[in-house]
């Protein structure tokens, strides 16, 4: 999914540095929305807001996290560890993909792997980060 999702990125970047949300079509992405996110950072630079999580993503949160702060989100949750390094990517200004292992808040461990992807408003400056993870718990541990 990552792979895949920085390709379509790819498509959408065209001539741009970097794309437009409103290139992004949910529908298009249909497989994959389910575990995308956005952070919007403008006037939040040090401690972004989460605007939209996807449902796959809800299913690893003990509660809704819309238009929450970054650092309000409940410890051992994947979207705390798919977000984790977003400064990288505003630093960088390049689309960054991580993978790890984390104990979830119900004591599971869980495998996974994300992606963040810079996302603009002009093309050039950015404004907003949409992101992806999926996991999988590991039993027995």
């Amino acid at each position: 999914m990552v792979l895949r999702l920085l390709a379509r990125w790819r498509q959408w970047q065209d001539e741009d540095d970097f794309p437009s949300f409103s290139c992004v079509d949910p529908e298009e992405i249909e497989d994959m929305w389910p575990y995308c996110f956005v952070l919007d950072f403008l006037g939040y630079e040090e401690d972004p807001v989460v605007r939209m999580i996807g449902g796959a993503l809800l299913e690893y949160m003990p509660y809704d996290v819309v238009n929450s702060r970054l650092s309000d989100l409940p410890a051992g949750t994947l979207l705390e560890h798919a977000a984790a390094y977003y400064p990288e990517i505003l630093h960088r200004g390049v689309p960054i993909s991580r993978g790890g292992e984390f104990k979830k808040y119900d004591g599971k461990k869980v495998l996974y792997r994300s992606i963040i992807l810079p996302m603009s408003d002009d093309g050039r400056t950015i404004s907003g980060l949409l992101g992806a993870a999926n996991c999988r718990e590991v039993s027995g541990e």
